[in-house]
């Protein structure tokens, strides 16, 4: 449920696998009838796409989640998994937990993929591909729906990393979500301080700020329900940025060569 980019690029990877897959979004029901869905079936409602299902997955903005929840729990039973893809885990899980408590098992995902465009239209088969795939198992009931979410990802080509969900929220606060608003921020500064420098930059500054062209709105639902520990990591970077300031006020070649040495070192092993 939910065909924009995440929801549109599980299911024309499925699809290319062989999973049968059923597709339903209200907002988008045009769009999944042409031809980049061929192939899927489109429900005309959710309780549709719940009969249709074994594992359903929501796609949805975080922001619509209680609502989604709250249909899917009167139309699931025993025989179903609910997963989600949402990028911060603690509010979605305490809302899906508690409303499908007792109908079904529920195990959130969280593939560490995407791209700065959005919608249906921006879905790829190949969006997944090499990717990890964050699974946090502690809300299952029974282990073969941990099993299911977790082959279903194996499957679309991710590495799985098993994580409770307090951990999750942390790890992505500080390699998705503060760079994220980093990038915001550093748009923020160009145009504030000399906008006609946005015709001169060159590819550092387009790649550096690239993903800084998703969806405002739902970035800012991403920011706000993961703030806590978003905040933490922006009162760490602060000291690292203070620190990065000092050094240049002091002409400190020494300690900026290592700084700048060890940067690329970490970030040459990432690309390995």
């Amino acid at each position: 449920m939910g065909v924009g980019l995440m929801g549109g690029s599980i299911a024309l990877a499925a699809l290319r696998i062989g999973y049968r897959v059923s597709l339903y979004d209200s907002l988008a029901s045009g769009e999944l009838s042409g031809p980049k869905f061929r192939g899927a079936s489109i429900a005309a409602n959710l309780a549709e796409l719940v009969s249709n299902s074994r594992l359903i997955i929501l796609a949805t903005p975080i922001d619509a989640v209680k609502e989604v929840g709250s249909l899917l729990s009167s139309l699931v039973s025993s025989s179903h998994v609910v997963s989600d893809v949402a990028s911060a885990k603690r509010p979605v899980a305490a809302v899906l937990a508690d409303l499908l408590r007792d109908h079904c098992d529920y195990v959130p995902a969280h593939p560490m993929a995407g791209s700065e465009k959005s919608g249906a239209q921006a879905a790829r088969e190949d969006l997944f591909v090499g990717a990890v795939t964050l699974i946090c198992p502690e809300l299952a009931r029974d282990a073969a729906s941990v099993r299911l979410v977790s082959e279903f990802w194996q499957n679309l080509g991710t590495r799985i990393v098993s994580i409770g969900i307090p951990e999750h929220d942390t790890m992505v606060a500080l390699i998705s979500h503060l760079p994220h608003l980093l990038a915001a921020l550093l748009v923020k500064q160009v145009a504030d301080t000399d906008r006609s420098a946005f015709e001169l930059c060159g590819s550092g500054f387009r790649d550096a700020t690239r993903i800084a062209s998703a969806s405002p709105r739902l970035w800012k639902d991403i920011l706000l329900s993961n703030s806590d520990a978003v905040g933490h990591q922006i009162r760490l970077f602060k000291r690292t940025l203070e620190e990065a300031e000092k050094v240049l006020a002091d002409k400190d070649a020494k300690n900026l060569q290592a700084l700048l040495d060890e940067a690329k070192e970490n970030r040459d092993r990432l690309s390995a």
